[in-house]
């Protein structure tokens, strides 16, 4: 079946035409067609067009107004609020931080996306571990950002001045060792720190501050470490001794959770461009997403487990939805009988099923085979 001129009017857009205010030009690097059919070669062309122009789609989609406007509402929430609850309060705020985690179909489901956001991850019976079982994005959040343990810290640093989550980074045996430093002052001024969840001696005088660590080496034998440094505008450094001898490199820390904001707006822009490729091409989006998890579905559960690669694989074979009524084992063994998920490692085979959901989404298979 051909795919109707007002899809390929999508897939090949003029250089003038846009949607929501983002240009479409890169899509296919500048083709125009108004009246030609498009073919399964045609639509493959758009699907490696998209994948090559990421950089500039990412750019493009970056300065978008909309989306400008998005991420500024959301640093501004973040970087005021004192709980989650005055993130996910806020629909701007909330649409942002839910879409950069894939998990934008439920924005509006304040209340559960609320007890799932805040789901311990280790607990199997939590609401986002449930859910997980609809959408795996629900987990992978939950393990991600551990909002339970964290809270507002995790989406951006609340240091006081010394107080606070950070990443240390000293030598150990010639090699640079990474933990999490969690420094708190008690009642009475008394001062408290943590390395990787161990508590050990601090001493702040000002904004001085000396720590020490004790510590094994491969023959069991114990050793000590002693940091002592200052509190800067970026963080904390200073000199390191090891048994009381100094050495060369300098220790440093700085605030554990810094690239939170940094994390959540790449992640927003990149799927607002895929988005932005579904617009063009109804599954385009979805179908380069797929390229790039693929590796990862090893067998029939892994799929089926997947929102994109059911949604991809079903469609692509044909596969009704309904299967989803069925046993465990009955919609595996569907799956099996269409897709071999060892051949998932192998791009030109990934690339054959992204090209047929879209040609099945978009109006026939014209002639792709898998």
């Amino acid at each position: 079946m051909n795919i109707t001129p007002a899809v390929l009017s999508m897939l090949y857009p003029s250089s003038s035409s846009s949607s929501g205010g983002i240009s479409t030009s890169l899509l296919t690097g500048g083709t125009s067609s108004s009246t030609a059919t498009a073919s399964a070669g045609a639509i493959k062309a758009g699907l490696v067009n998209a994948q090559k122009n990421e950089a500039k789609q990412m750019a493009q989609v970056a300065r978008d107004p909309q989306v400008v406007k998005d991420l500024a509402r959301y640093e501004k929430v973040v970087k005021s609020a004192t709980s989650i609850d005055e993130v996910l309060n806020d629909p701007i705020a909330r649409k942002v931080l839910m879409t950069a985690n894939g998990l934008k179909a439920d924005v509006d489901n304040i209340g559960l996306l609320k007890r799932a956001m805040m789901s311990d991850p280790t607990d199997a019976n939590s609401v986002a571990a449930r859910m997980s079982s609809i959408n795996g994005a629900w987990i992978d959040f939950a393990n991600k950002y551990n909002l339970a343990e964290y809270g507002i810290d995790r989406l951006h640093p609340q240091q006081d001045g010394m107080e606070g989550r950070w990443k240390i980074s000293l030598e150990r045996e010639g090699e640079t060792i990474d933990a999490m430093l969690e420094v708190s002052q008690a009642r009475g001024g008394v001062w408290q720190a943590f390395v990787d969840g161990v508590q050990i001696p601090i001493i702040v005088d000002g904004d001085d501050v000396t720590l020490n660590l004790l510590w094994r080496d491969d023959a069991d034998e114990l050793h000590t470490t002693t940091l002592e440094g200052t509190l800067g505008a970026n963080g904390m450094s200073g000199k390191q001794f090891n048994d009381g001898a100094p050495i060369e490199d300098v220790w440093g820390a700085t605030p554990y959770f810094a690239d939170a904001l940094e994390d959540v707006r790449t992640n927003y822009i990149a799927e607002k461009r895929l988005d932005m490729l579904d617009q063009q091409l109804p599954g385009l989006g979805s179908a380069v997403l797929f390229k790039q998890i693929a590796a990862n579905l090893k067998d029939a559960t892994d799929i089926l487990g997947s929102p994109l690669g059911r949604e991809v694989i079903t469609t692509a074979f044909n596969i009704p939805k309904q299967i989803a009524l069925q046993s465990l084992f009955a919609q595996e063994k569907v799956i099996n009988q269409r897709v071999d998920a060892s051949k998932l490692q192998n791009e030109n085979y990934v690339d054959i099923i992204a090209q047929r959901y879209l040609l099945v989404l978009n109006g026939g298979l014209g002639g792709v085979t898998a």
